[in-house]
C-alpha cells in the first residue's frame, strides 16, 4: 500500500501555463515552452472558457496529459487573476463565489445589471475590488460556452 501511495505522489503534477483551446481540448503551454494537454472532467471543463489566460492546474500525470483535479487563474489577461466562480443573485446584488480566493464578493451596480442574466452560470470576471468586497467589473466572460444570455424565466 505504501508503494502505491508513493507512486501516486510521483504522478501528481502542478503546471502553470497559457491555456489554448484546440477544438474541444485544452493545452497549457508553460513558461519553458512545455505543452501539457489537459484532461478535463466535470466542473474542470470550465477551463475551456479560459482561452488566453494563465492557469495553474494540479492533477495526475498520464501519458495522454494531465488529469485536472484543481485549478486557479493566475492571469486573466490583464495581469490579475480575475475572479472565477458561479454567479448568484441575492436580492438586488449579484455575488460570485471566487475559487481563486475562496471568498464571496459582490459585483458593482453596472456589473450587476450586465451579469444578472448569467446567475447560476460560471463566469470569469475581470476587475478590481473597490470597497468592502465589491468588484468594479471591467470585463467578463461565461465559462460554460456561449455568450448568449439564458432565456428569461417565466414570469420575468
Amino acid at each position: 500500500m505504501l508503494l502505491l501511495g508513493l507512486f501516486a505522489c510521483a504522478l501528481h503534477a502542478v503546471h502553470t501555463g497559457l491555456v489554448a483551446v484546440e477544438g474541444s481540448r485544452a493545452v497549457s503551454t508553460g513558461y519553458n515552452g512545455q505543452r501539457m494537454p489537459l484532461i478535463l472532467e466535470g466542473e474542470h471543463a470550465q477551463i475551456l472558457g479560459l482561452d488566453g489566460c494563465v492557469v495553474e492546474v494540479q492533477g495526475v500525470r498520464t501519458p495522454a496529459g494531465l488529469v485536472v483535479r484543481d485549478w486557479s487563474v493566475k492571469d486573466a489577461g490583464d495581469g490579475t487573476g480575475g475572479f472565477v466562480g458561479e454567479l448568484r443573485a441575492y436580492g438586488n446584488r449579484v455575488l460570485i463565489d471566487d475559487r481563486n480566493t475562496g471568498t464571496t464578493l459582490a459585483l458593482d451596480e453596472v456589473g450587476t445589471l450586465q451579469l444578472r442574466p448569467y446567475a447560476g452560470r460560471p463566469v470569469l470576471v475581470v476587475g478590481t475590488v473597490v470597497g468592502a468586497g465589491v468588484i468594479s467589473v471591467v470585463a467578463w466572460r461565461p465559462l460554460d460556452g456561449g455568450m448568449e444570455a439564458p432565456p428569461p424565466s417565466p414570469g420575468e
